[in-house]
C-alpha cells in the first residue's frame, strides 16, 4: 500500500495557491493567471476546486462559505444565453462541468440554458448525437454527446421521457462487438481499428457512462466492454502519458469499474491485475509529488483529473493507497467529469 497522505497535502497547498483572493472563493486554473496584471479567472478553476475538495471530503458545510463558492461559479454564467463560458473545451463541456460543480453545492444554474433550448426538442437531440464523428473523434465528440445530457438534466431543463430517449438511443447504438459507442465505428469486421485508436473509443464510451450510472441504467453490452479493455491492456497497447496530471486515469479505470460493478464475477482477477498493473506508475508519480517539496503544480484542471482518477482507483482496489479518510468519487454523486 502505498501512503499517498504527503500528496493530498500537497494538493490542498496547491489550491491555496491558486485562489484569488481570501475573502472569496475565486480560483485561477493555472498559476501564471495571479501573475500582477493578469488577474484573469476561469471558470475552469474554480469548478475544478470544489470538485477536488468534495473529493477530499472537505467541501465546506457552513452556509455563508457555501454562498461564497455559489457566487464564485455563477458569476461566469452569461445571463442572456445562459453559457458558463471557459477556456480549452466546447461551451456545451464548460457549461456541464460548472452545472456539475454547483451540484455540489446543492442549486442549479441562476439562469435558463436559452442557447440549448433547441435540444429539449427529442428530435433534436438525436440529431446531434447522429452527427457527432463516433468514428474518428469518439473522444473529443463524447464531450458534446455526453455534456448535452449533463447540461439538459442538471440544469432541470427536460423531463424523464427526454431522458428515456436519450438512454434508448444508446442502447440501439451500443457495439456488441466491443461494448463501446458507437455500433460499427469501433473495429471493422476483420478487428482492425475502424477509425479512432481504441483507446480514443474507450475514453469517449466512458463520457457516456457516467450518464448510464447516474440513473442506473445497465451497460448493453458490459462483458465485451471488458473483453474490449482487456484485450488493450494485455496486448501492451495500452499507452499512458507520462504525467500523473491528467484525466487519462479516470476515463480508463471508470469504465474498467463499471464493468466490474455491473459483472461482479466476469474475469475478475484479469480486471484487477489490469488495473493494478495499469496505474503502479501514476501511483508511483503521485508519491513523489508528495514528496518533493520543490514541486509547483500549475494547473487545477490537470489536477482535478488526477485526484479523481486516483479516487476511482481507490474504489476499485482500495489496498493500492492510504489516504486517510477514503475518497469520494465524484462521479457516484453526478454525470459529468
Amino acid at each position: 500500500m502505498t501512503d499517498l497522505r504527503p500528496f493530498l497535502a500537497r494538493v490542498k497547498e496547491t489550491l491555496d495557491a491558486h485562489r484569488f483572493d481570501a475573502s472569496k472563493r475565486v480560483y485561477a486554473r493555472k498559476a501564471a493567471q495571479l501573475e500582477a496584471g493578469c488577474r484573469y479567472d476561469d471558470v475552469y478553476g474554480t469548478a475544478d476546486a470544489a470538485i477536488i475538495l468534495y473529493t477530499l471530503d472537505e467541501l465546506p458545510q457552513q452556509q455563508a462559505e457555501r454562498g461564497l463558492w455559489i457566487d464564485a461559479l455563477q458569476r461566469h454564467q452569461a445571463a442572456d444565453s445562459g453559457v458558463f463560458a471557459g477556456q480549452g473545451h466546447n461551451d456545451i463541456h464548460s457549461t456541464a462541468f460548472a452545472l456539475s460543480a454547483l451540484e455540489l453545492f446543492n442549486v442549479k444554474a441562476q439562469h435558463p440554458l436559452g442557447w440549448l433550448d433547441s435540444f429539449k426538442d427529442e428530435a433534436e437531440m438525436l440529431s446531434l448525437l447522429e452527427s457527432l464523428d463516433w468514428q474518428g473523434q469518439p473522444w473529443g465528440e463524447s464531450l458534446k454527446g455526453a455534456g448535452l445530457y449533463a447540461c439538459m438534466v442538471l440544469s432541470g431543463s427536460v423531463d424523464e421521457r427526454w431522458e428515456r430517449v436519450y438512454f434508448d438511443w444508446l442502447n440501439r447504438n451500443a457495439d456488441s462487438q466491443t461494448g463501446l459507442w458507437r455500433r460499427g465505428c469501433v473495429k471493422n469486421e476483420d478487428g482492425s481499428a475502424a477509425g479512432a485508436p481504441l483507446f480514443h473509443h474507450i475514453a469517449g464510451s466512458f463520457h457516456y457512462l457516467f450518464n448510464l450510472a447516474y440513473r442506473k441504467e445497465p451497460i448493453p453490452y458490459g462483458e465485451n466492454m471488458l473483453d474490449t479493455c482487456l484485450e488493450l491492456y494485455n496486448s501492451g497497447g495500452l499507452e499512458l502519458p507520462d504525467s500523473p496530471f491528467t484525466f487519462v486515469y479516470v476515463d480508463w479505470v471508470y469504465t474498467l469499474l463499471c464493468g466490474m460493478r455491473q459483472h461482479p464475477a466476469y474475469r475478475r482477477a484479469e480486471c484487477e491485475a489490469a488495473v493494478k498493473g495499469s496505474t503502479a506508475a501514476f501511483i508511483e508519480a503521485l508519491a513523489a509529488c508528495g514528496a518533493d517539496n520543490e514541486l509547483q503544480i500549475d494547473d487545477l484542471h490537470a489536477l482535478c483529473g488526477a485526484v479523481c482518477g486516483l479516487a476511482v482507483i481507490q474504489q476499485a482496489l482500495p489496498e493500492l493507497v492510504q489516504t486517510g479518510k477514503p475518497l469520494q468519487a465524484v462521479l457516484d454523486r453526478r454525470p459529468f467529469l
